[in-house]
Parts: structure tokens; sequence; C-alpha cells
């Protein structure tokens, strides 16, 4: 593995039909508020412009650990416990990511 400790995830879903301004807001609001933590480099949610109901997340933290924190903050909890099964009729894995570095040939 990369030696850059930075932690992106992402994460796409495709919403119930008639939720989708309901879920631009919502996460319009996740991403203000999950911008503000400790150790968010990126925090950036996307809409499809095929799709209108097809929404990724992707995010960038310097840690997992600033991430975990983040995950456990009760606006984080109520998305995915209740919030995000509500909206999404079709949601993919989260998935982790780190950066491949060029290294030096022997």
């Amino acid at each position: 593995m990369a030696n850059n400790p930075n932690h992106v995830i992402m994460v796409a879903g495709i919403v119930s039909a008639g939720m989708e301004n309901y879920t631009k807001r919502f996460l319009n609001k996740l991403m203000a508020h999950s911008r503000q933590h400790d150790g968010c480099l990126i925090y950036n949610i996307h809409q499809s412009d095929k799709n209108p109901r097809e929404f990724m997340m992707y995010s960038v933290w310097k840690t997992r650990d600033a991430f975990e924190k983040h995950n456990q903050t009760v606006e984080m909890q109520e998305f995915k416990q209740h919030l995000a099964k509500a909206m999404f009729d079709i949601q993919s894995p989260r998935t982790t990511w780190h950066l491949l570095e060029e290294k030096e040939e022997d």
C-alpha cells in the first residue's frame, strides 16, 4: 500500500422515484456539515448528468481515524441507519481507496 495516509471513500446509489429533490437537499446539508469536520480534505456529492436519480459521494480524509470519527457522528449514524434505506433503491457498497504513488525503480 502507498505511504500516503489519506483515506478515500466512494459511495453511489440510485434514489427512489420522486425522492430526487429531497435527496439533493439532504445531501447538500450533509456535505456542508461533513466539510466542517477535522480531517476532511474533500467531501463532494455528485448527481448523474444522465440519471437524476443517481448520486455519488466522494470524500478524502487526512487519515482513516478522521473518517471513522466523522462516521460516528449523530448525523452520519442517522443517515446510515434510517434515511439511506428510505431514500435509496440501490446503494453501492462503501469502497475505500488509496492513491498509487510513483516509486523509484531499482
